[in-house]
């Protein structure tokens, strides 16, 4: 957490540096891998998932001083969770645990190169707010796993931290841009009281997604 307070304020006090700027906007679509890191401290054990696949649409904004250095807020739905398959999970069920998030990233952006074609870094925190999860089918039909996403105990809201990386191709008021990034939340999604050897004590996401986005730029000062 101590880790987001300087990115934040640095991010905000760069929006008050840009004194030339550029307003563009876009989407990206991406295909992405979540899956989670669970551990248990109570009886030292890594508990093994599998991941999970899928694709999903952001909305972004992007504001850019004449060096091309800037801030880049993007709003999107994205689903994350893990599978548990017969080989890994101790009770040999096969089942995936989903949970939907709003997932609104805000970084500091900066671009190298010539007019055509740039090399992209982007960093910065992001906050996430679960809307939806199949937890209650889960129970339903694995009445005997160790363990759930309950609603009044565990973590709805989650936060984390977000690198981003690719080429971005400049064709008048027009970008495409190819990224990679990287999301690790910094929160436990499990937010267990007591000790239990069943239940993690650390659960963090992890996302890895490759898109492809297209920014148009439509103000200019």
């Amino acid at each position: 957490m101590k880790i987001l307070f300087p990115i934040l304020f640095f991010l905000l006090l760069s929006t008050k540096l840009i004194s030339q700027n550029s307003i563009s906007m876009g989407f990206k679509t991406s295909y992405y891998n979540s899956n989670i890191h669970f551990y248990n401290n109570f009886f030292p054990q890594n508990i093994k998932t599998s991941p999970l696949d899928n694709f999903n649409l952001s909305f972004i904004t992007e504001i850019k001083n004449e060096k091309n250095t800037g801030i880049r807020i993007e709003i999107s739905k994205i689903k994350k969770g893990w599978a548990f398959d017969q080989e890994n999970n101790i009770n040999n069920n096969l089942y995936q645990s989903e949970f939907d998030f709003i997932n609104i990233p805000f970084m500091m952006t900066t671009y190298f190169g010539n007019k055509k074609l740039n090399i992209n870094f982007a960093l910065g925190p992001f906050a996430e707010f679960m809307i939806s999860d199949n937890s209650d089918k889960i129970k339903l039909n694995f009445p005997n796993e160790p363990f759930y996403f309950e609603e009044e105990r565990d973590n709805m809201f989650s936060y984390g931290l977000v690198a981003m990386g690719g080429l971005s191709f400049n064709l008048n008021k027009n970008q495409i841009q190819l990224l990679v990034s990287y999301q690790y939340n910094f929160d436990n999604i499990f937010d267990i009281v007591i000790k239990n050897q069943s239940i993690p004590d650390i659960s963090n996401f992890n996302t890895l997604s490759f898109s492809l986005v297209y920014l148009r730029t439509f103000i200019k000062k």
